[in-house]
C-alpha cells in the first residue's frame, strides 16, 4: 500500500461502538456467551416476523431452479433474510446462501442451497415456503460462506457449491445416525430434537441480546449478530439449534472457552479488514478475512444490520499470551 493510499476499512469502521460480550451459557459442550451491540438505526424485522406480516418465498414463476428464489414483500417494513435460515417446502427445502435485506414492496431474487437432495416435487412448484425451526449448523454454514466469499473475490455472485452442501448434509447424517427419505437436513434435526431441546433450554435469550458467540468443546466457532435485539430474539432459537447439532457431532468434552478468550475474539474482529461489494437488495454486503477469522454482513446506510464470522480453526495459536488459555484436551 502506497503512503498515500487510504487504508482498507475495518469492521469496527462500519459499528457506532464496540460489540460486547458477557458471560456464556454452558451445556454439554457448548458454550454460548451473548453478544450487545450499539442502538439500532434501521428499521426491520426479521424473516419470521415477516411471513406474518404477509412476505412470500417462491419458486421462480418462469421454472424453478435450485439455486434461486424468489422473496416477495408485500408490507411497509424491511425484512432481513439471514444467512443460513433453513426454508422448508415447495419443490425442495433451501437455505439463504447470503443475507438479503429486502425493501417494504419489492420482490427480489435470493441465492439458496439445496438441502434435501431427494426430493423435487413439481406438484408443490406454487406452495410458499415457510421457516424451519433450526438454521443450517455453523460447520455448514462456514462451508457455505467459504465458496461464496470465494465467488465474490472473483466478481461472481456470492453462492454456495450445491454438491459440497450436498455431501455435508449427508456426511452429518451419517454420523448422528439418522436415516431420512428424502436425504432432508430437516430430518437430522427432527431425530435429535429430544437432545437440541435440552440445549434450548439450557442457552437463555438475555434482555436486550443482538448476537451470540459460540463454542464447542472450547474452541470458539462462529459468531452471530443482527442490530436489533428484537430480531434477534427470533433468530435465537433457531440458531441456538445449529449450535447444538455441531455439538452433538464433536469429538472430545474440552472445558469451556473462557471469557477472557471470547473478549479477545470479539476486539480482533472489530481490527478485522472488510471488503464491501454489491449486495442484494438494500444494503452493501461486507466479507472479511483475517488470520484469525473470515465472514460477512451487511451494511445499510451507516449501520451494520448483519454479521457472521466463523473462528479459525487453530485460533488457539492467534491468541495474545495474556489471553491463550493451553487446555492440553483441545490440541491436535
Amino acid at each position: 500500500m502506497s503512503a498515500t493510499e487510504p487504508a482498507a476499512p475495518t469492521l469496527n469502521d462500519v459499528l457506532s461502538a464496540p460489540l460486547r460480550v458477557s458471560a456464556p451459557d454452558v451445556h454439554g459442550s457448548l458454550a454460548v456467551f451473548p453478544l450487545f451491540g450499539p442502538p439500532p438505526v434501521v428499521e426491520y424485522v426479521g424473516f419470521a416476523d415477516g411471513c406474518a406480516r404477509g412476505v412470500l418465498v417462491k419458486e421462480r414463476a418462469g421454472g424453478a431452479t435450485v439455486g434461486d428464489l424468489v422473496v416477495i414483500n408485500p408490507s411497509d417494513v424491511a425484512v432481513l433474510l439471514y444467512e443460513g435460515e433453513e426454508l422448508l417446502g415447495a419443490q425442495q427445502n433451501r437455505t439463504f446462501d447470503v443475507s438479503v435485506l429486502v425493501p417494504p414492496g419489492a420482490s427480489v431474487r435470493v441465492p439458496v442451497s439445496c438441502v434435501e437432495q431427494g426430493r423435487w416435487d413439481g406438484a408443490r412448484h406454487g406452495e410458499a415456503f415457510s421457516p424451519a425451526p433450526q438454521t443450517a449448523y455453523p460447520s455448514l454454514r462456514r462451508m457455505k460462506n467459504a465458496a461464496s466469499s470465494a465467488r465474490v473475490a472473483a466478481g461472481l455472485e456470492a453462492r454456495a457449491e450445491q454438491g459440497a452442501v450436498w455431501a455435508e448434509v449427508a456426511a452429518k447424517a451419517d454420523r448422528l445416525d439418522v436415516e431420512s427419505r428424502t436425504e432432508a437436513m430437516h430430518d437430522i434435526y427432527e431425530g435429535r430434537r429430544d437432545a437440541l431441546h435440552s440445549f434450548v433450554v439450557a442457552v437463555s435469550l438475555r434482555d436486550g441480546q443482538s448476537g451470540a458467540l459460540a463454542a464447542i468443546g472450547g474452541r470458539l466457532i462462529v459468531l452471530d449478530h443482527v442490530s436489533r435485539p428484537d430480531a434477534f430474539a427470533r433468530l435465537h432459537r433457531p440458531l441456538v439449534q445449529g449450535y447444538a447439532l455441531d455439538a452433538l457431532d464433536a469429538a472430545g468434552d474440552g472445558p469451556p472457552a473462557s471469557l477472557d478468550e471470547a473478549r479477545a475474539f470479539v476486539a480482533g474482529l472489530g481490527r478485522t479488514r472488510v471488503t464491501q461489494h454489491d449486495g442484494i437488495g438494500a444494503g452493501r454486503d461486507i466479507r472479511l478475512a483475517g488470520r484469525s477469522v473470515s465472514g460477512a454482513g451487511l451494511v445499510a446506510g451507516a449501520e451494520l444490520v448483519q454479521l457472521t464470522a466463523f473462528a479459525a480453526d487453530d485460533l488457539d495459536d492467534r491468541l495474545t499470551p495474556e489471553t491463550r488459555i493451553r487446555r492440553p484436551s483441545r490440541r491436535r
